[in-house]
């Protein structure tokens, strides 16, 4: 249960927010100037404050910055009738977790105070970057590991597909660094900015080290062909060639234009980088990485709260790693290194969350079995999955939470969800689950 200091004059309203917040299961304390909401906050401890700009005895943006003086972090939640430049770039410099315009959506509000209150997650300090490196933990990124790992021993042509800002550049760097050219020249060309068959020549036979050309389908048709045939005839000492395509013609994408000898010169090793999308749970990890790559942050601790990072990881990332970078980056400039709320995030980001759109409880709900079903499957032998035993651990899961929501009593529980007090009890036993006596 949450205490949430309300800071507004106008008591219809201040009423409203202090009955919502009951309703959701927490506590409010109501004043109506800037001077009684300073002494409460001297004399107890609040999760979240709510607080008007247009106070009888002081302007809201004052009683923020004394907050804010103080050396009190508390999330605030700005509300205002009336969004003015002035106001809203004062506040954003005090650091403040969300702005809410009058007259207040109600529906909205109790989406806010959720986001607030709920569990805020400490990602640890990380340390400076070294070496860039890829980051993930999940079976994409493993097999995108072990083809990396095989490319490094290795002269034979690589082709690394992806889609755009997935990673393809930052994994052909890492092929080069840890080969036996690491030591020579690294050239970045794009097929699309190659118009002459001098160019190729002179890259292909005049240079040692490593020649990465990227968009390879971009290189017009007749250098294709020309490029493919001085792959074939290649002298030794001549650059390792990588090659990168957002699309694999493997996969069988008609519109991919790349002649087929280009493409089968590059078969040979082939890596695949998975979007983001699909690999959500190295979300806590990349924050962590890109955190620690910034000057002002290095070195210190950062914290997201829990329905920030479920929007993260229920945003579909069309621009990957990329976007991902400078979302975060975005959302620190507003919280001024404190912790990450919804409301710092860009807005096409944090939508994800609002019930209306349908998409924050399935986009969620299926990353996070989908990241829990890739941990069983990694840590269990193929002949021990069984569906059954999947579906109890999801269960067994969901039945602890809700329990604890119902202050581990099983009658209230079963009431609440249609079901029979017997069978919640059995299923409460199998599990191993308390309730109380």
């Amino acid at each position: 249960m949450a205490q949430i200091l309300i800071i507004e004059d106008e008591h219809a309203l201040g009423g409203a927010l202090a009955m919502t917040i009951m309703r959701l299961g927490h506590q409010s304390t109501l004043v109506a100037s800037g001077t009684a909401a300073l002494q409460a906050l001297d004399h107890n401890p609040f999760d979240a404050v709510i607080l008007d700009i247009g106070l009888p005895d002081m302007n809201g943006l004052g009683v923020l910055e004394t907050i804010r003086n103080a050396g009190n972090k508390t999330p605030v939640v700005i509300l205002t009738a009336h969004g003015t430049l002035d106001h809203t770039i004062s506040a954003q410099k005090l650091g403040v977790a969300d702005f809410l315009m009058k007259p207040v959506d109600l529906s909205h509000f109790e989406n806010v105070i959720e986001s607030l209150v709920a569990s805020r997650i400490l990602v640890t300090r990380a340390e400076p970057p070294g070496t860039p490196t890829l980051i993930g933990g999940g079976p994409g990124m493993h097999r995108v590991f072990l083809g990396i790992a095989r490319a490094c021993h290795g002269e034979l042509p690589v082709m690394i597909t992806g889609p755009s800002g997935s990673g393809k550049t930052l994994a052909a760097r890492l092929i080069h660094t840890n080969s036996n050219h690491g030591s020579d020249e690294w050239f970045r060309m794009h097929g699309g900015m190659i118009k002459h068959s001098s160019s190729l020549h002179t890259r292909l036979t005049d240079h040692h080290g490593t020649l990465l050309i990227e968009d390879l389908d971009a290189l017009p048709d007749e250098l294709q062909h020309e490029l493919a045939q001085l792959m074939e005839n290649r002298s030794p000492g001549a650059p390792r060639l990588i090659a990168t395509m957002q699309k694999n013609p493997a996969n069988g994408e008609a519109d991919i234009r790349i002649r087929p000898e280009l493409f089968y010169a590059f078969s040979g090793l082939t890596i695949e980088m998975p979007p983001l999308r699909d690999r959500s749970g190295d979300i806590p990890e990349l924050c962590r990485f890109f955190h620690g790559m910034r000057p002002e942050t290095r070195g210190s601790n950062f914290g997201i709260s829990s329905a920030a990072l479920s929007a993260l990881q229920a945003y579909p990332w069309p621009g990957n790693i990329r976007e991902l970078q400078s979302v975060l980056e975005h959302a620190w400039a507003l919280s001024r290194g404190d912790i990450i709320y919804p409301g710092h995030l860009p807005p096409h980001v944090a939508q994800v969350l609002q019930p209306a759109s349908g998409s924050f409880t399935s986009s969620e709900l299926e990353s996070a079995i989908t990241r829990w079903l890739e941990a069983q499957m990694e840590i269990l032998a193929e002949s021990s999955w069984n569906y059954d035993k999947f579906l109890e651990g999801i269960e067994a899961s969901m039945l602890r939470f809700l329990l604890e929501k119902f202050d581990s009593r099983p009658t209230r529980l079963a009431t609440a969800l249609g079901m029979n007090r017997a069978t919640l009890r059995q299923k409460l036993r199998r599990y191993g689950l308390r309730e109380e006596g």
